[in-house]
């Protein structure tokens, strides 16, 4: 599996020869992001949606996201678009999944995060707070892809939290660095104090992840 972080909350991942983007923001450097099969969106806030309309045409990709994605998708001339609801599993090229999870941004109307499932499983969930619904997923998820910034979403302790509730193998700490400055050394430090032991990769921009 390889990931590419491009900023705040999004990345591109390659699994399995399917390729995918996830939530690209306004101010995405989007001729930067190569071939695009899938575009999930986690939820309606401009900064997970905001060059939807434009990568989903240039890249001719498929955008998937919650009722309201896929309504202002359409709206904005989205010609493949697909909605998804919490709970289900979309099963698409070379066995690769993508399950939908209900996550906890109360600002928004119906926030998703997504499970992607190929030759590893990676889970990205958005803008969320910490939940105890997140120790279901205990031992399924190989990288999880957790937000920091704690506006609107977890801070560096409830990251830490929900790392200890999922226990993956690898952290990739997101939402930052473009609309604030959090430092993911707090996460680190946390973890360590929590003893909390995951591979933690601090991502650089575009630099390709492998894992």
């Amino acid at each position: 599996m390889k990931i590419i972080w491009y900023g705040h909350s999004c990345f591109w991942i390659e699994t399995k020869g399917v390729k995918f983007l996830i939530d690209p923001y306004p101010e995405v450097d989007d001729d930067r992001i190569g071939d695009v099969d899938y575009i999930l969106i986690t939820h309606e806030h401009t900064d997970h949606y905001g060059k939807v309309e434009l990568l989903s045409r240039l890249r001719d990709a498929t955008v998937i996201g919650p009722k309201q994605v896929y309504l202002m998708a359409v709206a904005d001339g989205v010609t493949k678009a697909r909605e998804i609801d919490a709970g289900e599993t979309i099963e698409l090229e070379n066995g690769v999944k993508v399950t939908a999870i209900y996550v906890e941004h109360p600002s928004s109307q119906y926030p998703l995060g997504y499970i992607i499932e190929g030759d590893k499983t990676v889970f990205h969930p958005g803008d969320t707070y910490s939940t105890p619904a997140f120790q279901r997923l205990r031992g399924k998820i190989d990288v999880l892809l957790v937000p920091i910034s704690g506006r609107s979403t977890a801070n560096e302790r409830e990251a830490a939290q929900i790392i200890e509730d999922i226990r993956p193998k690898v952290v990739i700490p997101m939402h930052y660095g473009v609309y604030n400055d959090e430092d993911p050394s707090k996460l680190e430090s946390e973890l360590r104090k929590r003893r909390i032991w995951v591979r933690f990769i601090k991502p650089e921009l575009y630099r390709e992840i492998e894992v």
